[in-house]
């Protein structure tokens, strides 16, 4: 079985474009994966159709490590976002094609599944709350519709130009106010975008500490690595970050550090299926939870949960709400969500039954988001 073509169409969706990638084979066998990034989706459909595409035609589906150290290794740039993506995109799609072709799940390729249920954390559910009283009802809403956990930046709550004191405040204001809204049963959940220095981090973990979050995501720039050594050791809450870092060789020195609690790859940016698995072991070995970041679409999410449902150290999986109506949108047959858990099944692949009328139809919108 060889690859014989490789296209990418895109679809606006709520705060960003899905850019779904399609490989096909000569035995008939399409894969479906997904490469969304933010702002940088032209980039993305150029460096997957006319960069990647032709090492990859020719090639087996199978080949999957063949193609990520041909790809990564010829690449002068490779430790950026945008390469990453195109190669995360494509790697997704021929493990689907292993699994339709095999007529077995991807997590049976990748060991074997440890859990039959995904526990998943809500996020994106609060999209038009300005102030504590609205991320409060909009998080009772998402709480009314399953989910166990809920993440959100309680620091949104502040004012734009609100100096660090104030945005400390206004946020442990607001995750008082959602705790109060949703009780004592759901996991709590803080990501602050990388947006505090290590005094306000620090002063915002001992504050937070009462409302007992599950962790404190990215309190600071994420190359801040003296001050995350030094909030670690202070801090009640366990830290987890590593969206914004790309394959195993970049998590190398995150491990090592030994700062973390949790660490947070992204499935579509860091390098795809394998380097996700790869990375979840090398934390293993470091004793650190692995909680899959994924504010992509409902294919990074399957893709995610195939990892997810391998990996000893597993604790929670990120699932942006709005993928329950993409799916609906391009897919016949996709996953099941109950009680706030992906439910795993043995549908061949990465589980989905495409519905490429709908794909083809491509809804791109052009924005800026900052």
């Amino acid at each position: 079985m060889k690859i014989t073509g490789v296209k990418t169409y895109m679809h606006f969706s709520v705060w960003r474009n899905i850019i779904f990638v399609v490989v096909d084979t000569d035995e008939g066998i399409s894969g479906i994966g997904e490469a969304t990034i933010r702002n940088k989706e032209m980039a993305v459909k150029e460096t997957i159709e006319h960069h990647l595409a032709p090492v990859l035609i020719g090639m087996s589906p199978f080949e999957i490590e063949k193609f990520f150290h041909t790809t990564f290794t010829r690449d002068p740039w490779r430790n950026g976002a945008v390469f990453n993506t195109a190669i995360s995109g494509i790697e997704m799609a021929m493990w689907d094609i292993i699994g339709k072709h095999l007529k077995v799940p991807v997590y049976n390729l990748l060991g074997g599944k440890m859990r039959d249920t995904i526990p998943l954390y809500a996020n994106t559910w609060f999209m038009d709350a300005k102030t504590c009283d609205d991320f409060a009802r909009d998080a009772k809403a998402v709480v009314g519709r399953g989910f166990k956990a809920i993440k959100w930046d309680p620091l949104k709550a502040a004012p734009d130009n609100a100096g660090e004191r104030v945005k400390v405040e206004t946020g442990l204001a607001c995750l008082k106010a959602v705790r109060e809204a949703v009780g004592d049963g759901i996991e709590l959940l803080i990501e602050l975008h990388g947006s505090l220095s290590f005094d306000g981090g620090l002063a915002f973990a001992r504050g937070a500490e009462q409302y007992r979050p599950m962790f404190l995501e990215e309190p600071m720039h994420p190359d801040d690595f003296a001050g995350y050594r030094k909030l670690a050791a202070l801090s009640p809450l366990p830290i987890a970050a590593g969206e914004r870092s790309f394959t195993r060789f970049a998590y190398r020195a995150l491990l090592e550090e030994g700062f973390l609690s949790v660490v947070q790859p992204d499935l579509s940016h860091c390098g795809g299926i394998l380097e996700t698995k790869k990375i979840a072991a090398a934390a293993e070995t470091y004793f650190m939870k692995f909680a899959p970041h994924n504010s992509s679409g409902p294919v990074v999410t399957m893709a995610s949960a195939m990892v997810d449902a391998t990996a000893p150290n597993f604790l929670i999986q990120e699932f942006s709400v709005e993928n329950f109506d993409i799916k609906e949108r391009f897919f016949k047959k996709s996953f099941t969500v109950k009680d706030g858990a992906i439910v795993l099944d043995d549908t061949p692949g990465l589980g989905f039954e495409p519905d490429m009328d709908a794909i083809r139809n491509e809804n791109y919108v052009r924005f800026q988001t900052y």
